[in-house]
């Protein structure tokens, strides 16, 4: 069964596709907002870096971003997952798991990214409670008491450790067996960064909360929280069913207002990257401005379409 056409279908509810519902609601378009399920940041405390917002809940933040929406008749959400996109430009159907479909001018994804955590104990079930990875969203709740840093790649983690002490003057560098260059030993000695070689074996503590890193071999290190890079891959496989480009980092090669080049196909959020910014660059305030300024884009490629 097929439900009525859109002038855009936004896969994804979280930061940057409920913006760019928002503005495209503003500009008088019809949109499609497809939500399926929780966000990438559903299990941290608060959202952080988001003016006026500071320290919200993310699914407050979420709730909040489609009452918003409410206002604007021709700004629809649906509850669901995507299970296809065919067609093209100016003619896409979109199909859902439940067998309804519907028609869409312009697709925007917003599906997000998911992390993918070292297979250490303890590690998952306090991600984004005491286990963080932007020291510029959770850093300052932890300031002033000890931190460690578990090293994922080998190659930015010493420059993490010192980057931390900033916000704290106790900050250990867990190796976890990846070797140290000469010039990491170096920035670890000037930051007065101590370093843990050995394996880490696990992540302890009450509830979600960190106490300690447990090693192989040794006394464990006494800390608040635990800093790590993680690497993300799609949440969604759409993208690529799309043909959108996928860089090394796994994100979606994005221009500077969102254009994937597949035609009639835009990305915004932590899936979607431009080939100028720096990966890792993945912030609630980012992918919300992000979701604004795909919107302008899709409004004018539709503007210009009708002028045509």
């Amino acid at each position: 069964m097929r439900d009525a056409g859109y002038d855009a279908v936004i896969i994804g509810a979280g930061p940057a596709g409920l913006t760019t519902a928002l503005v495209l609601g503003r500009s008088r378009r019809s949109a499609l907002v497809i939500d399926g399920g929780a966000g990438r940041n559903s299990t941290a405390a608060g959202v952080h870096g988001l003016l006026a917002c500071d320290g919200m809940n993310p699914d407050a933040l979420r709730a909040a971003g489609r009452e918003q929406l409410a206002e604007y008749p021709e700004v629809r959400l649906r509850e669901g997952r995507v299970r296809s996109v065919e067609g093209d430009r100016g003619e896409f159907i979109v199909s859902f798991e439940d067998g309804r479909s519907v028609k869409a001018r312009r697709i925007v994804l917003a599906t997000g990214v998911i992390e993918d955590l070292p297979g250490i104990a303890g590690l998952a079930e306090r991600w984004g409670k005491s286990v963080l990875g932007c020291p510029y969203c959770h850093a300052w709740e932890f300031r002033d008491r000890p931190l460690a840093v578990l090293a994922t790649e080998g190659r930015q983690d010493a420059m993490f450790a010192a980057q931390l002490t900033r916000w704290s003057q106790d900050v250990t560098l867990c190796a976890n067996g990846f070797p140290l260059s000469v010039e990491d030993e170096a920035l670890l000695g000037e930051r007065a960064v101590h370093v843990r070689r050995e394996p880490v074996r696990s992540v302890e503590g009450p509830d979600d909360e960190v106490e300690r890193i447990t090693f192989r071999e040794g006394d464990p290190v006494e800390c608040a929280a635990v800093f790590l890079h993680a690497t993300t891959r799609q949440a969604d496989p759409l993208a690529g069913k799309l043909g959108c480009v996928l860089q090394d980092d796994g994100t979606v090669r994005i221009d500077d207002v969102g254009f994937t080049g597949v035609p009639g196909v835009f990305a915004a959020g932590d899936l979607a990257r431009r080939e100028s910014c720096p990966p890792g660059m993945t912030f609630v305030v980012t992918a919300a401005a992000m979701g604004f300024v795909t919107a302008t884009a899709v409004d004018h490629e539709l503007f210009q379409e009708e002028l045509d």
